[in-house]
């Protein structure tokens, strides 16, 4: 196949790391691996483009350089990851109708509570526009899934699952021993986090996360939390954790992702509460590692952790319950060992990014199979 490939939320070369980059990024990599030829058409990035008319000029633009990209190129087929209100794809729907291919759309959202605010009105109708012209659309969580289906027809649309290499992402008894030295950590039961720490959900997330290991730290002495990551958040979530626990939480700074499974291997499990989180790939990495989680029962959490499975889930915002599960797993080792048996297992049934691409990747040849 040659694939024409648009991110319009974050190109999947962009320099700040997230779960949404590597997604995209895996899914690109993948089809480049299976020997497709694949053409990244735009690194336009259109996040709140539509609340930015300043900018609304630079789309014709980047349309015509797109036209002829792809008119040299000639794809079989278009490939947008990541459609959605705030960065609603503007470009494939248009270009896929010009050269007669079909378009796709690889993580599609919907939700219809933003046609009712004017800030997102705009965005909404776009982005119902690119969904509607699709001739396939791939929902990669369950509420978009549900959302998709009371606007996409049932031989359009397919629930699939985002995925990791789990290969890259498996406990190594040496990286725990040399990690535990290095941080001093012999005798204790750790329990790490990570994220962005910018001044939005994340944040808020670790001052939850904070607060309850604060309360679970009194009555579990011996235990500590490691907190990776930077972002402009950092240094008042460092006062914080100090002023809540003293010396008992350690900020790592940033560590590079392909270090991180050291990190967990070295840990006894893993806490992010997970406001708003969409999926967090995180989730997976930590559990394929074999750590049980504790978090929020939101969205993200829910479709990545099986509560008394996998994990422990509770209420979000309620800081005790969070306190709770956090030093029920650091007390009952053999509940901590049980959940992190199940982990892995987990993550290979259902998030084994390999075995799920090669879903998509069908699904595409049998897409341009019907167009020819």
């Amino acid at each position: 196949m040659q694939i024409a490939f648009f991110a319009p939320h974050k190109p999947i070369d962009h320099k700040n790391l997230s779960g949404d980059r590597i997604i995209g990024k895996s899914l690109h990599d993948f089809l480049c691996s299976k020997g497709h030829k694949v053409k990244i058409v735009s690194c336009m990035r259109l996040r709140h483009i539509m609340n930015s008319p300043l900018k609304w000029p630079s789309l014709y633009f980047e349309y015509r350089k797109i036209l002829k990209r792809v008119e040299d190129f000639k794809p079989d087929l278009w490939l947008t990851y990541h459609s959605y209100y705030k960065s609603p794809d503007l470009f494939g729907p248009r270009v896929a109708a010009k050269f007669n291919i079909p378009y796709t759309i690889y993580q599609g959202a919907f939700a219809t509570k933003h046609r009712r605010n004017y800030k997102t009105w705009l965005g909404y109708m776009a982005n119902k526009n690119a969904l509607i012209h699709a001739d396939y659309i791939f929902a990669n969580k369950e509420i978009d899934f549900h959302n998709l289906s009371r606007l996409i027809t049932q031989e359009k649309l397919s629930r699939t699952y985002p995925g990791i290499k789990i290969e890259e992402f498996q406990f190594c008894k040496k990286d725990r021993t040399e990690i535990r030295n290095k941080l001093d950590l012999q005798g204790c039961t750790v329990v790490i986090s990570t994220a962005m720490l910018r001044e939005d959900v994340k944040a808020e997330s670790m001052t939850d996360l904070i607060k309850a290991f604060a309360l679970a730290v009194k009555k579990a002495p011996g235990a500590r939390l490691l907190i990776a990551g930077d972002g402009k958040a950092r240094s008042r979530l460092e006062s914080f954790a100090r002023k809540k626990a003293g010396n008992k939480i350690t900020f790592l700074g940033k560590i590079p992702h392909e270090q991180l499974h050291k990190y967990f291997s070295a840990a006894d499990l893993f806490a992010f509460p997970g406001i708003n989180e969409a999926l967090g790939m995180v989730y997976l990495e930590a559990q394929s590692t074999g750590l049980p989680i504790v978090a929020y029962s939101t969205r993200g959490p829910v479709e990545a952790v099986v509560h008394k499975k996998t994990g422990l889930l509770s209420p979000e915002g309620d800081i005790a319950c969070l306190s709770n599960n956090l030093l029920e797993l650091i007390r009952n080792k053999n509940l901590r060992e049980k959940l992190g048996k199940a982990a892995p297992t987990h993550i290979k049934q259902f998030f084994d990014l390999q075995s799920n691409l090669l879903q998509v990747e069908a699904q595409l040849v049998n897409i341009i199979r019907r167009r020819q």
